[in-house]
């Protein structure tokens, strides 16, 4: 194989053209279309600018608008501070050195019982704001369609009756934060009913769960119209305050017809037009924290400031957006034939194929572009149906989550990484009361869970959350990385170091010596598992804890080093990096899941947390050792024969893990076997994603998916490029633009075929990287800050 070198400016674009397939209707280049209605809220179209969510449902007679607000978690348990578990840290901590790991989740329990606890403390649930019922008479449906444009977050529903032709289009504007609807008829005019209502629907077998009342913990609901619009307030049953820090008590919203060209009668509850061709209707959710003092009024005046053209509205948004959006593409050589399918249509040609592969892709991103703004996407993203929402709809940082967020940088979108941050770095207070409370420690402690507020409430005796401590130092891998991503060294040096020191801190404290000198971890825990020989899932040196201490102190060290600080604190993280426990491998010779006397895995299970170090930057204590290589593809193999048995099985954010270890690997065809399963099991037609098999409206793989076809055919660490690491054999040509790298570089263009690779690079330093591709020998090269580099490999 051999190199060739070429310097180059080069500028990409994709077009986002439409083309025509009838006259009800366009396909987007980047979007998809649907030729059916929603049968059930999980299957609406979304859109969404980070504050707001919406979702469009139902026939074009009777269709419902639901809309979601980013901050609107229903307070249903006031917080707490955490159990006494540090108190009786000792004799936990024998408990489980005696082999009684089930007695000492137990003990937790009743401590907390003692305490006030009373049963579970879920978080507080993620619930919707209201319906928008848009309701007509009915007629003989001609011609449907329902898009969405990934380009501009634009959903539309048209159709064709005996009266003419109708279109609803709607978006929010990341611009102006208001949700814009626009009707329009075409050889007929609009007769149509506005009116609006709560949301009542509960997620089967749950309501009980969280012993809410018949009023949902909605205390009232207050609806009416004024000045040409309609006003929705909820009163929350159970607001809380804890130590300053007070809870929402309500919400409020208004819909407002803004300009029309028909007539509008406005009843008790509902509008009424009449004889319309043109209407634009605006709208907003607020959550308040005073309820006895309306923001109605002023919210109604606000939406009459905004213009009064819709294309108009949409321009000032689709800037944002867009740019967004169009950072990265990619082309798998699909047919033109399969890209103009309708999602129906793909979705039953399989997993495997380019055209539904290129779909799911930007469909993926779409959705958590949308749905990122004030707080990163929860469980659901940014939008719901349900006034409980399984497992709350909350921010799980056991997998869910940090799956959510793991394509952001890969897709030089970092600037979607910082409400994470900033949600993280709201709730620090909150994190060290956990530290302190639950282990004795300095430094921060981040829970398993966590909606509105940081504290850790949430355990029972079979999931003793009490006992995961790998949650800070997940999240500070995050912080450096957007650092190693972008070179941005103030952020390093504000934000990510004082972050990444708090976690290393409590460690410090955390750890204590073995008879062998080794650290021990106990309690710990290897997220909703356990030994397959052992009940409980409390243990004691879970993989996964010393894999991400381990990274920890890897990256806090590099992280001081660069800024030239903590030349005081390196020989202690040192230190404690050579105090670590060695990975193990069991009896089979996979890796095992806990490093721990005789623990045994447990692999019919749908998470893979022993394999963490091959999640994104791979881990060189793994990577440098054959042992350990083979171990984890035998743990792989392992756990998707489990999954193959139950034909994917549940939780989809599992199968991610597997696959980004595999791409970790170089298993390329194992890679690719997972993500066909992902792409035949896990989307409903609206190509949103679900948690089981087309089963539970989840957002999680919508971040993954987009993550593991990058990690395919791009990986990076500073000073080295890997070029299409994992690619499988069936994407014999196509190109990718956009990828961003560590060492601040963006991979403008890759492109392949069976003859020869080609890529351009840009980046923001001079700098030397190294460069492979597959098992050919690396190659050294030089790149010059803001000048396009393209280099070429040809096949021997």
């Amino acid at each position: 194989m051999r190199i060739f070198f070429l310097c180059c400016v080069a500028v990409f674009s994709f077009l986002s053209c439409k083309t025509e397939i009838n006259d009800v209707g366009n396909v987007p280049e980047r979007g998809f279309h649907s030729n059916r209605p929603a049968n059930i809220w999980e299957e609406s179209l979304v859109t969404g600018n980070g504050v707001m969510g919406a979702m469009v449902m139902g026939d074009p007679y009777r269709e419902s608008i639901v809309l979601n607000h980013a901050l609107l978690y229903l307070p249903i348990h006031s917080p707490r501070k955490p159990v006494s578990q540090g108190k009786n840290l000792e004799k936990i901590q024998q408990m489980m050195l005696d082999g009684k790991y089930t007695e000492a989740s137990k003990f937790i329990v009743d401590l907390a019982n003692s305490e006030g606890y009373q049963g579970k403390h879920a978080t507080d649930l993620f619930v919707p704001a209201f319906q928008f019922n848009i309701s007509s008479d009915t007629s003989s449906v001609k011609k449907y369609n329902r898009t969405v444009d990934f380009t501009t977050g634009e959903v539309e529903v048209k159709w064709e009756d005996n009266n003419g032709i109708y279109s609803r289009k709607l978006f929010i504007s990341r611009a102006d934060n208001v949700v814009a609807l626009r009707l329009s008829s075409k050889k007929g005019s609009i007769h149509t009913t506005l009116n609006l209502s709560q949301i009542m629907r509960h997620d089967a077998g749950r309501k009980k769960k969280f012993t809410l009342s018949e009023k949902n913990c909605i205390d009232k609901v207050e609806s009416g119209v004024m000045e040409n619009g309609l006003y929705f307030k909820a009163w929350y049953e159970r607001p809380w305050e804890f130590e300053s820090r007070k809870s929402f008590k309500g919400y409020e919203g208004v819909v407002k017809v803004v300009n029309m060209d028909g007539d509008i009668e406005m009843n008790s509850d509902q509008i009424v037009i009449n004889g319309a061709t043109d209407v634009l209707i605006l709208a907003r959710v607020e959550p308040s924290d005073n309820m006895e003092i309306s923001k109605v009024p002023d919210m109604m005046k606000d939406l009459s400031l905004y213009p009064t053209n819709y294309a108009e509205l949409l321009d000032a948004h689709k800037k944002i957006h867009k740019e967004l959006f169009e950072r990265v593409s990619i082309d798998l050589g699909a047919s033109k034939e399969d890209r103009m399918k309708s999602s129906e249509e793909l979705l039953e040609a399989g997993g495997s194929n380019p055209a539904l592969i290129e779909k799911i892709f930007d469909a993926a991103r779409y959705n958590v572009i949308c749905a990122t703004g004030i707080n990163p996407p929860n469980l659901q993203g940014i939008w719901g149906a349900t006034m409980t929402p399984p497992w709350s709809g909350d921010y799980t940082t056991n997998g869910n989550l940090p799956v959510v967020i793991s394509h952001y940088l890969q897709a030089n979108t970092p600037e979607l990484m910082l409400p994470l941050f900033d949600r993280l770095e709201a709730y620090m207070e909150d994190f060290k009361v956990n530290a302190r409370e639950l282990y004795n420690c300095r430094g921060i402690h981040v829970p398993s869970r966590f909606s509105s507020h940081g504290l850790n409430n949430h355990f029972d005796a079979t999931w003793p959350m009490t006992f995961w401590v790998t949650g800070a130092a997940w999240y500070s891998l995050f912080y450096y990385d957007y650092y190693m991503y972008t070179l941005d060294k103030e952020f390093l040096q504000k934000r990510a170091l004082p972050f990444m020191e708090q976690a290393a801190l409590f460690y410090e404290d955390f750890l204590k010596e073995g008879a062998d000198g080794k650290y021990v971890f106990n309690p710990s825990y290897s997220p909703e598992n356990h030994p397959a020989n052992h009940p409980s899932q409390a243990c004691i040196n879970a993989t996964m804890d010393v894999m991400a201490a381990n990274a920890l102190l890897r990256s806090v060290i590099e992280a001081s080093q660069v800024l030239g600080v903590n030349q005081d604190k390196i020989p202690v993280w040192e230190s404690m990096q050579a105090k670590m426990p060695s990975y193990m491998l069991n009896e089979n010779g996979e890796i095992r899941e806990w490093m721990w006397k005789d623990l045994q895995d447990n692999h019919k299970h749908r998470h893979a947390s022993h394999l963490f170090g091959l999640y994104d930057f791979h881990d060189p204590l793994i990577m440098k050792d054959k042992d350990l290589l083979e171990g984890c593809k035998r743990a792989v193999n392992r756990r998707m024969e489990i999954r193959r048995q139950d034909n994917g099985g549940i939780m989809a954010f599992g199968m991610i893990q597997l696959a980004f270890s595999a791409c970790a690997l170089g298993e390329s065809e194992t890679a690719y076997d997972m993500l066909t399963w992902l792409g035949n099991s896990y989307w409903n037609n609206n190509m949103v994603s679900t948690h089981d098999p087309k089963k539970t409206f989840n957002l999680d793989i919508c971040g993954g998916y987009p993550s593991l076809v990058m990690k395919m055919l791009v990986y990076s660490e500073p000073g080295l490029i890997s070029l299409l690491p994992c690619k499988p054999q069936q994407w014999r040509s196509g190109h990718i633009n956009g990828v961003a790298l560590r060492g601040g570089i963006i991979v403008q263009e890759l492109s392949w075929n069976e003859k020869e690779v080609k890529v351009t690079l840009l980046s923001k330093i001079d700098q030397n990287v190294k460069i492979q591709l597959r098992e050919a020998e690396m190659q050294e090269i030089v790149l010059k800050a803001d000048t396009p580099a393209t280099f070429s490999f040809s096949y021997e």
